[in-house]
């Protein structure tokens, strides 16, 4: 989904090949596309995205319900612009009131009471423009609470360009390899409600967590570990050393540890859903963390000996990660509170002052 053309065109370009689709440009596009509003872009203002979305709920609700048999939507953004950051969480809000600004009793349908929504939101590089933090800052509060001071998405998932991409430190990753990273979470956070041992399904991700008002959370991931070798708690110590965003795990109040190892290793004993468990209870013993979570253990075809781990920490500090953008957002946000953005969006400085105390509320509850 998108508000600029052009940009849909690019995406849709560099994904040819993996989606194998021999149609046309315009009916490729129609199938995996969705270009919404009447402005080409939201001119990295996220109240343009938000407007946008409001001019085409009705497109996007009618393309949301092709899919209306899934258990769970997961809404993906850079949280540094202004399409995704502004569309997204005014599209979660509305599923979750009934699409009220549709005015239509007949536009809802009685799965969508049920939905789960997830969002992934991706925070710009520390040294992007001011603007771009000032979104991500904004987007960050607006996916986690609504305007009137309740939960909006039921799980908010974070990654950081900065923490992911090594090219910034000198080691030569590419940018494609933050989207390698943010793939390989989702699919081993997907795959302990697939084929598991012991399920973790997205209803378990959300409901202790959304109880505790801690419900934002972040992937650290450890793969191709050598299972003969490495014991599980060093597994998950691995992990936990790279997190998509700048914490402390100290600070980490719900906790999912998804281990998945070759077939052949779980057939033959070498790893067991009580060791999961065990080296789990064992990690957050030694990590001083008394959190609420699970672990499972999943497996994957083949033979060898090359363990994955997903840890995903949830309820953690955001300070480390807001430290990098909050001063940019000071900065900025005097100036644009009261503006329009010439495309429709507005943000009125008792909308932003509103954006501010929710997310201060929910931060400093989780820094305690």
């Amino acid at each position: 989904m998108n508000t600029n053309r052009a940009d849909l065109r690019n995406t849709i370009d560099r994904m040819r090949g993996t989606l194998q689709d021999e149609r046309g440009e315009e009916e490729t596009m129609e199938s995996h596309a969705l270009e919404f509003g009447s402005q080409q872009g939201a001119g990295n203002f996220f109240p343009n995205g938000e407007a946008c979305a409001r001019e085409d709920l009705d497109r996007i609700v009618s393309r949301i319900k092709d899919f209306g048999t899934s258990d769970a939507f997961m809404h993906v953004a850079t949280l540094g612009g202004g399409t995704g950051n502004g569309s997204i969480p005014y599209t979660i809000e509305q599923f979750k009131t009934g699409l009220a600004d549709l005015e239509d009793a007949g536009a809802t349908e009685e799965w969508m009471a049920s939905v789960i929504h997830t969002a992934f939101g991706v925070w710009p590089y520390y040294y992007e423009q001011p603007q771009r933090h000032f979104n991500a800052v904004c987007g960050l509060s607006r996916l986690l609470r609504t305007a009137d001071d309740t939960q909006n998405a039921d799980m908010v998932l974070l990654a950081s360009n900065s923490q992911l991409d090594d090219e910034e430190n000198g080691n030569g990753r590419h940018y494609d390899s933050i989207n390698d990273a943010i793939i390989t979470a989702i699919d081993l956070m997907i795959g302990a409600g697939r084929e598991t041992r012991s399920v973790i399904d997205v209803k378990d991700y959300v409901t202790i967590p959304s109880q505790m008002d801690a419900y934002h959370f972040t992937p650290a991931v450890a793969t191709e570990m050598n299972g003969q070798v490495y014991e599980l708690e060093y597994m998950l110590d691995q992990a936990a050393e790279n997190t998509y965003v700048p914490m402390d795990v100290g600070t980490t109040t719900a906790a999912y540890a998804i281990v998945r190892a070759p077939e052949s290793m779980i057939d033959d004993g070498e790893i067991s859903e009580p060791e999961v468990y065990g080296a789990f209870r064992d990690w957050t013993t030694k990590h001083d963390i008394n959190v609420a979570g699970q672990a499972s253990l999943t497996p994957k075809r083949g033979r060898g000996n090359d363990v994955d781990v997903l840890l995903l920490l949830g309820g953690f500090d955001l300070n480390p990660l807001l430290d990098h953008s909050w001063d940019e957002f000071e900065m900025l946000g005097d100036s644009l509170a009261g503006t329009g953005g010439g495309t429709g969006g507005e943000l009125t400085k008792a909308q932003l002052d509103r954006i501010v105390d929710n997310l201060e509320t929910y931060v400093e509850q989780n820094a305690e």
